[in-house]
């Protein structure tokens, strides 16, 4: 079982950054798609390349819920913080993919 991490999550950026902007370019390129079947393949592509990563390797698949009073309680902060750090590392990591190809590809252009 992989238990979410920073190193995962800065993984699940990379691999969410890389794999939406290969999917944006491959998309771009098939303009006679129906506009269906374009929500279609983005809803696959959302799902493969952030929902799925994002729960599984920054949220953690095996996290319980928070308790109401998760504020005053030490060890439910603490865990809130290890998951807010994460979401930040994968957040920042994707961006910082998406910012570089978006560079790469309009000085290429």
């Amino acid at each position: 079982m992989i238990l979410a991490s920073q190193k995962t999550a800065v993984l699940a950026g990379i691999w969410s950054g890389v794999g939406l902007d290969i999917w944006d370019v491959w998309l771009d390129r098939r303009p006679g798609i129906s506009i269906l079947s374009h929500d279609l393949l983005w809803l696959v592509a959302l799902t493969v390349f952030f929902f799925l990563p994002v729960y599984f390797f920054v949220l953690g698949h095996g996290n319980k819920p928070f308790a109401r009073d998760w504020i005053s309680n030490p060890e439910e902060r603490a865990r809130y913080g290890a998951i807010a750090k994460r979401m930040l590392a994968w957040f920042i990591t994707a961006a910082a993919i998406v910012a570089a190809w978006s560079l790469l590809s309009t000085a290429l252009r």
